[in-house]
């Protein structure tokens, strides 16, 4: 391993370490290999999506950092995997900042009615882009996840960047946290929708210059 600083990319819910967004990351990276960059995926197998809590999450992560030894990461915590990335970097030392595209900044029960169909069912039907399929995702999930409702302060520096056209995770969000913590969070505004296709070369500038 060099001494280039390290990079890990966490994806969002219900996709992988090999979406679009990470093979993008992965081929700037190729092309100015400035980062050891990881991409982490929370869900390998079907399986592992079904079973899947946000504590897991974490606790996968943790368990992938100290396996492979890797010092001091950036976390690029994409959507739910910004979520992960802030209570990471709240329970374990090592983290000297985070880069949160469109994120989820706490768990919001929005649905009330699909979750009120998944209590009943003890599971409810997700469609997952990796695996291209509905896959059910256990009432677990949405237990575990009542304990990430509440805005955290930010455990280590912050900066965000999010699409002013995101209608997955609304934008205000963003706007809310950094109002809240403006000495801990920058956000970083711009004309794009939750994927954020089209600004592949600015996360890349950033991940550069954090990490």
């Amino acid at each position: 391993m060099t001494d280039k600083p390290n990079v890990i990319y966490l994806h969002g819910f219900a996709s992988s370490a090999k979406n679009s967004k990470a093979e993008w990351l992965q081929k700037k990276n190729e092309l100015d290999p400035t980062v050891n960059f990881y991409a982490f995926d929370f869900n390998p197998t079907q399986q592992d999506f079904s079973y899947m809590t946000i504590t897991g999450m974490i606790n996968r992560l943790r368990q992938y950092i100290l396996d492979f030894e890797i010092r001091q990461p950036l976390l690029v915590g994409s959507s739910l995997g910004g979520l992960v990335a802030l209570h990471y970097a709240r329970l374990f030392d090592g983290i000297p900042h985070v880069l949160l595209l469109a994120p989820a900044l706490r768990f919001n029960f929005a649905n009330r009615k699909e979750a009120k169909k998944s209590q009943e069912k003890g599971y409810r039907e997700v469609f997952h882009y990796a695996f291209n399929q509905n896959l059910p995702l256990y009432q677990s999930f949405s237990i575990d996840a009542r304990q990430y409702k509440d805005y955290i302060q930010p455990p280590v520096p912050v900066t965000i960047l999010h699409g002013r056209q995101d209608d997955v995770v609304p934008f205000r969000s963003s706007r809310f946290y950094v109002k809240k913590y403006p000495n801990q969070v920058t956000l970083v505004e711009v004309d794009s929708d939750h994927r954020m296709g089209d600004q592949v070369d600015l996360i890349w500038s950033w991940i550069k210059k954090l990490s």
